[in-house]
């Protein structure tokens, strides 16, 4: 039986579901691997991990150092490259306040995090706050400096919670709105 269309004719040719279906099983690495028992058990595999956290926490406080001094310098250049440069400052963050949430560094999870809300809101809305920039700045690198056992300043949450508030203060970039059916409009279904 064949499957060809004819030139001329006008009904699709379909073809014929399979009579038959062979499971082939193939060797390979990788199947091998997945089939093997091995590995560490849930109890020793979180010992190990919580073991590697705590030999590099020492170098935890170089990255957040070095992150902050990039941020410095691109928050400083700002006026002059302003999306790319609220870009990069999110991105540098967004890396800070993730450095925080694996050392168990919760205030510099949020001071970062609201770091990360305002920048992201004003890139979004195409503005610039040197104040607010700052003000995060300055609260950052407080919080930094405590969780490097430089001590906790009095009004470390009400700081934090201020940060919020300045945060807030700028618009939150709304979704792109759903296009509606122009009436007597053809609609794409799906198949």
């Amino acid at each position: 039986m064949s499957n060809d269309v004819k030139a001329g004719d006008t009904a699709a040719a379909t073809a014929s579901p399979p009579t038959e279906v062979q499971i082939l099983k193939i060797k390979s690495r990788f199947a091998m691997l997945a089939l093997r028992e091995g590995g560490k058990p849930a109890a020793a595999a979180l010992k190990a991990a919580d073991a590697f956290l705590q030999a590099e926490r020492s170098r935890y406080h170089g990255w957040v150092s070095d992150a902050l001094l990039q941020l410095d310098r691109i928050l400083d250049e700002l006026p002059g490259s302003i999306p790319e440069a609220l870009q990069a400052a999110y991105g540098l963050a967004m890396q800070v306040r993730d450095l925080g949430g694996t050392f168990n560094a919760p205030l510099v999870t949020e001071a970062a995090d609201s770091m990360c809300e305002l920048l992201y809101r004003l890139h979004a809305a195409g503005l610039y706050n040197a104040q607010a920039i700052a003000t995060h700045q300055a609260v950052l690198r407080l919080v930094c400096a405590a969780d490097q056992g430089r001590g906790t300043p009095d009004g470390m949450l009400e700081m934090l919670a201020g940060l919020k508030q300045i945060a807030a203060k700028f618009p939150r970039p709304q979704p792109p709105a759903k296009a509606k059916p122009v009436a007597g409009a053809a609609v794409a279904q799906p198949y």
